[in-house]
């Protein structure tokens, strides 16, 4: 196997050149770099992480973790997204990522997680942490390890999206368009900080325009598909006048679609039905959902921004990103003869 010597030696500059190019140590020149590089490729030389925290005290991993609370963690778009943006930047900065999803009891995340933590591998965190039940950076305060929390709960240094304005715009769209038969598919808050929110942001804007958020009927799932699809046919049974469906996810609105259509409702001539997320599938959507866009990708990527400030001793404030609506073709004006 090649080492750092035979790179140094292919590149005609000093071992510790070497390093620091691989580091990515700002100060050298692109030539310098451009031959080290060259070497690294010919020679097929591949550097021991292991070595390299022993002798600079770095790993280059962060940890990204996002806790197990649900069965569609693997296949919820919106994690996905959050990912793409921290993958974007710590890649950007020759930095790595070690998933972890650990399991969550009220008194803290499981002992996988915790040793992980313990175990000295990794730089530094960034965390999806809006579970009710237990922080998952509680354990990384402890030991004064640098994060990033993307969420609600008490953090130094955080980010999250402005839920509460993601919920009355969502209301203020269907209330514009003439509904007042309004039903709300929505989750348990104990799954997710963020619900609680969107949920406060419906109520305010329900109120000020006159409206008893109260009498809104209300069906709760679970985040994908299928439990939004039972959640719009259990309130379209019961409340066969709504001319509206507020779903506080896309996965969950596409569902409730579904079920309307196979209920006989044409969406949005007989129903109307708004999403949240903005996931790329919202766009593919029968009809075109409309949705709440509130920049995944961008959470992740600042998330990751933020933590390589602290890690140059800088104390980044608190950001909370703005929702967007985003108007397709599942919303319309509601019709004189609806139901």
């Amino acid at each position: 196997m090649p080492t750092l010597l035979d790179v140094a030696r292919a590149a005609g500059v000093s071992t510790a050149t070497v390093s620091k190019v691989l580091s990515n140590t700002p100060y050298f020149t692109e030539a310098t770099r451009a031959k080290v590089m060259q070497a690294v490729d010919e020679l097929g030389y591949v550097p021991n992480l292991a070595a390299r925290a022993l002798s600079s005290g770095k790993t280059h991993i962060i940890a990204v973790v996002f806790p197990y609370v649900y069965d569609a963690l693997f296949t919820d778009p919106l994690v996905l997204r959050i990912l793409e943006g921290i993958e974007a930047e710590l890649t950007k900065r020759g930095y790595n990522i070690l998933l972890s999803t650990p399991r969550l009891r009220e008194s803290g995340p499981d002992t996988h997680y915790t040793r992980l933590i313990r175990s000295g591998y990794i730089e530094g965190v960034i965390a999806l942490d809006s579970v009710p039940m237990a922080s998952v950076l509680e354990i990384v305060r402890q030991r004064k390890m640098p994060a990033v929390a993307i969420g609600y709960h008490p953090n130094t240094y955080s980010i999250r999206s402005d839920d509460h304005q993601g919920g009355q715009l969502q209301m203020e769209h269907i209330i514009r368009l003439g509904h007042h038969k309004i039903g709300i598919i929505a989750s348990d808050e104990s799954l997710h900080f963020s619900i609680e929110h969107r949920l406060r942001g419906l109520q305010h804007m329900a109120e000020q325009h006159g409206l008893s958020y109260q009498q809104m009927p209300r069906a709760n799932g679970d985040f994908s598909i299928d439990s939004g699809a039972k959640a719009a046919r259990q309130l379209l049974t019961e409340h066969p006048d709504l001319t509206a469906l507020l779903c506080l996810n896309d996965r969950m609105a596409m569902g409730a679609i579904q079920t309307a259509q196979a209920m006989g409702r044409q969406v949005p001539d007989d129903l109307s039905v708004i999403g949240y997320d903005n996931i790329p599938l919202s766009m593919a959507s029968s009809p075109a959902l409309t949705t709440i866009d509130q920049q995944a990708p961008e959470l992740g990527r600042i998330a990751a921004t933020m933590l390589f400030e602290v890690f140059d001793g800088k104390q980044p404030a608190t950001a909370t990103l703005p929702t967007t609506l985003i108007v397709r073709q599942s919303s319309s004006h509601v019709l004189v003869n609806n139901y």
